[in-house]
């Protein structure tokens, strides 16, 4: 019976990371094929990026979403070059939950230095951009302190490649450092209430990228 049990376990697990690589190279490729114009606000992430109805919840912004369900710092840089080419006003970078991830995981110091190649991308070819690095959103109380301390880092780097940093995570985490209980509904996504907060907290960095 444990076998048994066991061989449905693994068949499940594969038939499910076969449906997410499907539905991560679907997305990426569309992505390709619909390219970014110039000018636009780019907003490049994983699931919780790609959860939010940006063209709604920010009507009069030419803003674009990239953020695909299961996307980690490497994923992002391997999609880069396809938002640089064209030169967007800004990029809204949120990435790194997904490296942190039992079966994905990444030392702190392979998080970071995929994210110093993103930024110095970023540098080298849009100049131009304004690049905004968000902090990573709280999770379970046991990645409290561990997210503090890779969001602590990340603003050190942004700060080195004159990024503005955004801390996202004092704004949703509850008193032991989870992701408030109104906000989610998985310890992880969002629910309306968060994106709510979070189109709140970005309004200020977009004013000066309205259209006149």
């Amino acid at each position: 019976m444990l076998a048994v049990t066991l061989t449905f376990f693994i068949v499940s697990k594969l038939a499910v990371e076969k449906i997410e690589q499907n539905h991560y190279k679907q997305r990426a490729d569309l992505y390709r094929y619909a390219k970014i114009q110039k000018g636009d606000i780019v907003f490049l992430g994983d699931s919780i990026t790609d959860g939010g109805c940006w063209d709604e919840l920010f009507p009069d912004m030419n803003i674009k979403n990239r953020g695909i369900n299961g996307d980690d710092t490497l994923g992002a840089l391997a999609r880069l070059d396809d938002i640089l080419c064209c030169g967007p006003s800004a990029l809204f970078i949120l990435i790194g939950t997904n490296d942190m991830n039992w079966w994905n995981y990444r030392h702190d110091k392979e998080i970071l230095a995929n994210y110093r190649e993103i930024l110095q991308r970023c540098k080298d070819q849009s100049p131009d951009t304004k690049v905004f690095v968000e902090s990573i959103l709280p999770r379970t109380k046991r990645h409290s302190n561990h997210l503090r301390m890779l969001n602590i880092h990340l603003e050190k780097l942004a700060e080195e490649f004159d990024c503005t940093f955004i801390n996202l995570f004092p704004h949703f985490a509850d008193a032991n450092g989870a992701l408030k209980a109104e906000f989610n509904n998985d310890h992880l996504h969002l629910m309306a209430p968060g994106y709510a907060l979070w189109v709140k907290l970005l309004t200020p960095h977009l004013d000066n990228f309205r259209k006149k």
